[in-house]
């Protein structure tokens, strides 16, 4: 009897070992059997999933993307700052994932599947913290891009400087530049 896979899955699977890949070698570095070994599969096997190189990336991109929206989550139309400090590069697996994004942000520009990668998954978070703040602030779409501004501006520092920015310093900089924007608010965050 065929053994029953679950492709979306496997496809998954295949996306978080190049994850581990391009965080470890760089988009550069990056070669399909170095994905193939960190998932524990052939070149061959990579290639049923994915058509090419490019593919594996974009679906790597997605992967950490997929996680980082996972971590942040309003409640009840609140949002929190100790929430929002959830996409910082604040332990060894989220390091790993600004390092790829971060690897991703430099070949964006020249890449039209990456960039619109990029912008997809900006404009789901920009529009979630926008829903979050929309009774709060008379521009919520303003207050979320200032925030996905500071997050980016303090998640790459400590993932180029990690031992400069311990979690600490991280959320208490975010604090700082977050703190005076919802000052404004009509909710306090906590």
């Amino acid at each position: 009897m065929p053994k029953i896979v679950d492709h979306d899955e496997r496809r998954r699977a295949l996306a978080r070992a190049a994850v581990d890949a391009v965080a470890a070698s760089g988009l550069d570095g990056v070669k399909l059997s170095d994905i193939a070994r960190a998932a524990g599969v052939t070149t061959g096997a990579l290639a049923h999933y994915f058509p090419d190189k490019d593919a594996v990336l974009a679906a790597a991109l997605e992967e950490v993307c997929t996680r980082l929206l996972s971590r942040m989550e309003a409640d009840g139309g609140r949002i929190r700052i100790v929430e929002i400090a959830e996409a910082l590069p604040l332990d060894k697996a989220s390091i790993k994932e600004w390092r790829v994004w971060l690897a991703y942000w430099g070949r964006a520009p020249f890449s039209e599947n990456l960039r619109v990668i990029h912008q997809q998954y900006y404009q789901e978070i920009e529009d979630a913290l926008t829903a979050g703040l929309a009774k709060a602030s008379k521009t919520p779409r303003l207050v979320a891009a200032a925030i996905i501004a500071a997050v980016d501006g303090v998640g790459t520092r400590a993932t180029l400087e990690p031992d400069a920015w311990p979690p600490e310093r991280q959320r208490a900089l975010l604090s700082a530049l977050l703190g005076p924007l919802f000052a404004g608010l009509k909710f306090k965050p906590a």
